[in-house]
């Protein structure tokens, strides 16, 4: 099934954890998680909260957004701000109906992240998201009071996690392992570090939008596997920078080389 963490990146006034606790409440959520808090819960905020007194109390804080999205399958940064240059794939986002479609039939843990209530989430903490996600207004006034926002993230959340299944998602450790033998492939092949840094986001944009299945992702990862290794037989990178390397031994929990079976093993002659 599917479980969904609402992380808060430094909230300014007790109320907007109070709304967004009531909010979670309306739709079955309960873990909520603060980084940073700008506040103190009290009774303003406790008010706002309404019946959703277990969710306050049980809040977990963090000290950075990194801390708060350890352990999770799939992350999720919102934002109220498209970008239109080609090259900032971090502000590329989806909607909440499309997030809801692809974690339909989906399991595991999904983090939502939502930024300060007046200047939102940095590019930066954006990056640590596997995904962004915005929701369609219109262009004269974008942005919408926090926990509004959170409200219909909230919704369509619900709906999905209504239709969700077993299906795992892939986890943490199987992505990064898919964009390690993307970038060493890359270096391999002479591509430039920009233009790597660039593949590597859209990729994990990819693996983000898309949800990826552990098993979908597992076999990619060793497709991926055997291509790195094939270009490393037949050349040198040009490129000085330094390898990542990812052995079956660092993804043997829920790792990626649990599921390969299924692949025609290679035989070199």
């Amino acid at each position: 099934m599917l479980e969904f963490r609402v992380v808060l990146v430094e909230p300014s006034f007790e109320e907007s954890i109070g709304f967004v606790a009531r909010a979670m409440k309306n739709f079955g959520l309960s873990n909520l998680h603060l980084v940073n808090p700008r506040t103190v819960l009290g009774r303003s905020g406790r008010m706002r909260g309404g019946h959703a007194q277990d969710v306050l109390d049980s809040i977990v804080e963090h000290r950075s957004l990194k801390d708060a999205l350890e352990g999770l399958h799939l992350s999720i940064g919102t934002t109220a701000q498209r970008s239109y240059v080609a090259s900032n794939l971090v502000r590329k986002p989806v909607t909440p109906r499309e997030l809801g479609h692809v974690l339909k039939n989906r399991a595991g843990t999904v983090g939502i992240v939502f930024g300060r209530e007046g200047t939102g989430l940095t590019d930066v903490e954006l990056g640590h998201c596997d995904a962004t996600l915005t929701i369609p207004a219109v262009s004269e006034y974008q942005t919408l009071n926090l926990s509004h926002a959170a409200a219909i993230v909230f919704y369509e959340l619900h709906v999905a996690a209504g239709e969700s299944s077993m299906d795992g998602l892939a986890s943490e450790r199987v992505k990064k392992t898919i964009l390690s033998f993307l970038s060493n492939s890359a270096l391999r092949s002479g591509i430039e570090e920009h233009d790597r840094a660039l593949l590597t986001r859209a990729f994990r944009n990819v693996l983000g939008r898309s949800a990826i299945r552990q098993r979908e992702g597992s076999l990619l990862a060793e497709v991926l596997r055997r291509i790195s290794e094939a270009l490393s037989q037949t050349k040198e990178p040009d490129d000085s920078g330094t390898l990542s390397v990812v052995t079956e031994t660092e993804t043997e929990t829920r790792g990626w080389a649990e599921v390969t079976s299924g692949l025609p093993q290679r035989h070199d002659s």
